[in-house]
């Protein structure tokens, strides 16, 4: 397969194919992209005809930025009605084996309104699928996915375990916590399992450690500390919800986060606030480097242009800082579902 699909945040489209370039021109891939203002997706053509399924084979998932889903994909399939799963199951024979089929869309509002016809399809896709052999229980890592334009257009590309995400559309939806003082608060919980490793969850995330959430009002962020028995330092001149202020946990300072120092090392940092991205990036930097937290979590704010050269100078700042100052540390930094125009980052150091 010679190009690459990507799914994203609609409206994100060119910083998704911005950053897709540079990683793919990294490793000596070198082609271009197919950008549609808010499709929700991002196409990128190169001229080799394998290049598609080579780059992503060669990537990191969790080290792209903007990526909701990376598959490896052809041309556009026409699909006729009455004859839709015949036209994509003769080019699935042309395919890797897989062990799976995924049917998915952009996350848009004009893709939403295929949903029926994916469910009309999804049960035959899968029977044909599995009754011509495509599928293998033995084609571990690999999976198929059909990725709907329209009712007559799709894609059909395929993924591989070692650079994808594994929910479907790379969507990790989360319930809202009836007791939760804002919505935020789901930012943190998906910031929680895509970045603290499952293996070593339990011990980064244990009760009695303590924590400083800066911009905490009402006290989403915060929240999520509170759950898990840690105790949070809430800095913001705001009101915090006083049902979290009645567990004992918080301690509530009204004082402005960027000049608040804390008294003692803390396990946990925290930062949601509303503030341009290079001041927040230098503020994270300043706490690591000074060793008044070892762990990380904040929101970066992005300008509606070039946001993806923003992240970059950001990103370039704290290591800047940190190298300077010694640290070492590993970073990961994701557009989260939960986020809007931000990016979350995850700085730990070891």
């Amino acid at each position: 397969m010679k190009n690459v699909l990507v799914y994203c945040r609609q409206g994100f489209e060119k910083d998704c194919a911005a950053e897709l370039s540079e990683v793919a021109s990294s490793k000596g891939f070198y082609g271009y992209a197919k950008v549609v203002s808010d499709a929700g997706y991002v196409v990128y053509n190169f001229d080799q005809a394998d290049a598609g399924e080579a780059l992503i084979q060669q990537l990191d998932f969790n080290r792209l930025i903007f990526a909701r889903q990376i598959i490896a994909v052809n041309d556009v399939i026409e699909l006729e009605q009455g004859g839709r799963v015949e036209s994509l199951l003769e080019a699935a024979r042309e395919l890797p084996l897989a062990e799976e089929i995924w049917i998915e869309t952009a996350d848009t509002n004009e893709a939403k309104a295929l949903s029926g016809l994916i469910k009309k399809l999804e049960k035959p896709l899968r029977e044909g699928w599995k009754k011509s052999g495509v599928l293998r229980n033995k084609a571990i890592g690999v999976r198929h996915h059909v990725f709907m334009l329209d009712g007559g257009a799709a894609y059909l590309g395929v993924s591989y375990a070692v650079c994808r995400s594994e929910f479907p559309m790379g969507i990790r939806r989360l319930r809202f916590p009836a007791a939760g003082p804002s919505r935020s608060t789901l930012k943190l919980e998906e910031a929680f399992l895509q970045f603290v490793p499952e293996k070593t969850r339990e011990a980064d995330l244990t009760e009695g450690m303590t924590a400083v959430d800066l911009g905490a009002a009402p006290g989403g962020w915060t929240y999520q500390f509170v759950k898990k028995g840690i105790q949070v330092i809430a800095i913001d001149n705001g009101p915090m919800q006083k049902e979290l202020m009645s567990t004992g946990l918080v301690e509530h300072e009204k004082a402005d986060g960027f000049k608040y120092e804390p008294p003692y090392t803390v396990d946990w940092l925290v930062c949601d606030m509303v503030e341009r991205p290079i001041k927040v990036a230098e503020l994270m930097a300043k706490w690591l480097s000074s060793g008044w937290t070892r762990r990380a979590i904040f929101n970066l704010k992005l300008p509606m242009k070039k946001r993806y050269q923003e992240v970059t100078l950001c990103l370039q700042a704290i290591e800047d800082l940190l190298r300077k100052s010694g640290v070492s540390y590993h970073y990961q930094i994701k557009h989260l579902y939960h986020d809007r125009e931000e990016v979350t980052v995850c700085i730990m150091v070891k």
